[in-house]
């Protein structure tokens, strides 16, 4: 079975697909200072719940880039049902190849959870700075290291995961500065990872899907992330969102 469908069958139902609550969402909102006047764009939008949220709160304009077409539809609809379709849009790409309009400039670019689509945070930090205006910020969501010692075993597993100091030294030697960090809590993800199990279940039991060729795919898929997430995941791994700014001008001597 290929990933996206395998995502589409575990996430695609949930509301938002990070640890992440409502209220939260709307927060970072709030101390960015998303308002009327501002426009953001989010790679990897998923359903578009954020930028729904962010539309009824803020009254921000602005695009979802998702490379799943389920995703784009019902992220469509989610914009429409909120009345939002003016001043949001939803587009259809691979957000790594994205090649923006002239002048499409952003108050803030964002993307949670998505770091893998450029290969990393250093490489996603590069990529949205070009989509912000001067005075915009990024907000990026990713996972980190709890703790600066971390038995190898789980190391191997994930290698693309960072200490947070880690990633406070990639923001700062791109020219920026960390402004807030919006921490997912362990029932964040304790609801994030028992919804991604319930929605395997709930396509595993379906006697229709029993004949699936993937069906073991998504078996094992099921099992391998929720052995992991109990056996350190949780233990090991936190999930949060950084607020990033440009860097402060120097004062002229």
């Amino acid at each position: 079975m290929d990933f996206r469908e395998i995502v589409s069958i575990s996430q695609g139902p949930l509301s938002i697909l990070n640890p992440l609550s409502f209220e939260k969402a709307i927060y970072i909102g709030e101390i960015a200072g998303m308002s009327e006047e501002t426009s953001v764009i989010d790679f990897g939008c998923g359903n578009a719940t954020l930028l729904g949220l962010w539309g009824e709160n803020f009254g921000i304009s602005g695009r979802g880039v998702e490379i799943r077409e389920d995703a784009c539809r019902t992220a469509g609809m989610t914009i429409e049902e909120l009345g939002l379709s003016d001043k949001i849009s939803i587009f259809f790409a691979d957000a790594s190849s994205y090649e923006k309009e002239e002048d499409e400039l952003y108050d803030f670019a964002v993307a949670l959870g998505a770091s893998q689509i450029w290969g990393g945070i250093e490489e996603t930090l590069t990529a949205l700075s070009e989509f912000i205006k001067d005075t915009g910020s990024i907000i990026i969501g990713d996972r980190y290291w709890k703790k600066d010692s971390v038995s190898p075993e789980f190391c191997r597993q994930w290698p693309e995961i960072l200490t947070e100091y880690e990633i406070l030294q990639i923001i700062r030697d791109k020219g920026f500065n960390l402004k807030s960090v919006v921490r997912a809590g362990d029932d964040d993800w304790d609801i994030y990872e028992s919804g991604i199990w319930r929605n395997c279940l709930e396509w595993l039991s379906d006697d229709d899907n029993r004949q699936n060729p993937g069906y073991d795919d998504l078996l094992n898929y099921y099992r391998r992330i929720q052995e992991e997430y109990m056996a350190y995941g949780r233990e090991n791994t936190g999930w949060a969102m950084y607020l990033i700014v440009p860097s402060l001008t120097e004062p002229s001597s």
